[in-house]
């Protein structure tokens, strides 16, 4: 079954060239770390969000490796730096290969 995914990003709209710019990012997911019975002789696989990655002007600004430890509804922060106007991508990777994609629009003036 697949689990609906939904994120939250928060960020300024615009920033000056060379400014730090804090990023938020809250993602809603169960993180279901898995084993407990499925009530039909069988255990329930894990099913987290393993890493979050973020990428900005053609590169990777932000990794988070994720394990079992990770409460559900995994919040982070981070920062970068405003080089250009451009897209902040944002990809969440599920145990079992599912991927999530969130776009955020960074205006450099």
């Amino acid at each position: 079954m697949a689990i609906p995914f939904n994120a939250r990003i928060s960020m300024p709209a615009e920033a000056k060239a060379g400014e730090i710019v804090e990023i938020r990012v809250l993602a809603r997911h169960p993180m279901d770390r898995g084993g407990q019975s499925d009530g039909k002789g069988g255990t329930v696989p894990r099913k987290i969000l393993n890493r979050l990655t973020a990428t900005y002007a053609g590169e990777e600004i932000f990794r988070f490796d994720m394990h079992t430890g990770v409460s559900a509804n995994p919040f982070v922060s981070f920062t970068t730096r405003a080089v250009a106007s451009g897209d902040i991508v944002f990809v969440w990777r599920e145990d079992g290969g599912a991927t999530f994609t969130r776009t955020a629009k960074l205006t450099v003036t």
